[in-house]
């Protein structure tokens, strides 16, 4: 946990990992980065980068994006606001942010645009009374899944499938706001384990450092997520990604999982089917609960109803859990 987050729970003990649907908890982000990028041509320069499309975000409204590479396979995947007229914000595992800026700044050259790190306190906000919690210490916030609220002290967003709120907070406001927050009876303190989980449970798929450039953008799932746009133009990546979309030849997708162990798995950790001498998947993204944890894997749909083992064939039976969506989607893409 950050110095950050050690300091606040010495005067507000955290409480086990909770997402009870009565509950309305505030969770730290500690495994997130934020790139602020900038400049005149930034929305050009992202045009052409990223598979969200640029027109649709605005300082009301983010999206959800991935970079790819030119065989279309994954660098990052992110959240995406509009800071300023020419500032947008880009939300990412940590483990991804020099090898993204990297990427990137290979072709940002080109551009009239520039990126940097941009140290921020990072938040999650869920439960019935989160909204309400949320606009009595910021007198707003967005309602809309996908909406984005700016404010003086960073930048609030509501994420899709009733998954709760994002708090992006400048450094110099944090301590004081999340105080506020959690004074309010309404609002505990979870630990730093909850906010990975409640994305897991959701859904919402983060690329990490152990699988870039192993996944094209559907296999995580990021075209129900609305983090693909189909009609968008060009990008890095894009013929790939548009002719899987089209061809309707993927048989990879996502799935959510649980084993009955708080043993620690790593991400990468492969995951067998019954009588395969090889692996069929391997663990994304992973959240340890007190009792069990659950991951999130990319699987071919042909043994989603074979018995699954983690690690080795006589290893850990997995069961597989729903999602918010549908995990298969319709065959006609939809705008993003």
């Amino acid at each position: 946990m950050s110095d950050f987050w050690a300091a606040i729970a010495n005067t507000h003990v955290p409480s086990p990992v909770s997402l009870n649907d009565n509950d309305t908890v505030l969770c730290p982000i500690v495994d997130q980065a934020v790139l602020s990028v900038s400049g005149a041509d930034s929305a050009k320069f992202m045009q052409g980068q990223f598979t969200c499309n640029i027109s649709n975000i605005n300082q009301n409204t983010f999206r959800s994006g991935a970079c790819c590479n030119p065989k279309g396979r994954m660098i990052s995947s992110f959240n995406l606001a509009q800071k300023g007229d020419n500032e947008y914000l880009l939300c990412l595992n940590e483990t991804l942010s020099e090898s993204t800026q990297g990427h990137l700044k290979k072709y940002m050259v080109f551009f009239k645009s520039s990126m940097t790190t941009k140290p921020m306190i990072l938040a999650g906000l869920k439960g019935p009374h989160a909204q309400a919690v949320i606009e009595q210490v910021f007198s707003q916030c967005p309602t809309e899944d996908f909406g984005q609220i700016n404010h003086a002290s960073g930048i609030i967003i509501k994420l899709p499938f009733n998954a709760g709120f994002e708090l992006w907070l400048y450094p110099e406001q944090a301590n004081t706001l999340i105080e506020e927050l959690l004074n309010n009876s309404k609002c505990i303190l979870s630990n730093d384990l909850a906010w990975p989980l409640n994305r897991i449970q959701h859904g919402l798929a983060q690329l990490t450092q152990t699988s870039i450039e192993s996944f094209i953008p559907q296999m995580l799932n990021l075209g129900q997520t609305g983090a693909i746009s189909f009609n968008k133009g060009c990008y890095t990546g894009q013929e790939i990604v548009a002719r899987m979309q089209y061809l309707g030849k993927l048989k990879r997708h996502m799935y959510r999982a649980i084993v009955q162990s708080t043993d620690t798995i790593e991400l990468g950790t492969p995951i067998y089917s019954q009588n395969q001498e090889t692996s069929v998947a391997e663990v994304v993204n992973v959240a340890m609960t007190d009792t069990h944890s659950e991951f999130l894997m990319v699987l071919d749909a042909k043994y989603t109803q074979a018995p699954l083992f983690l690690g080795q064939n006589s290893g850990l039976p997995i069961e597989l859990l729903s999602l918010p969506y549908e995990i298969v989607p319709e065959e006609k893409p939809t705008e993003g």
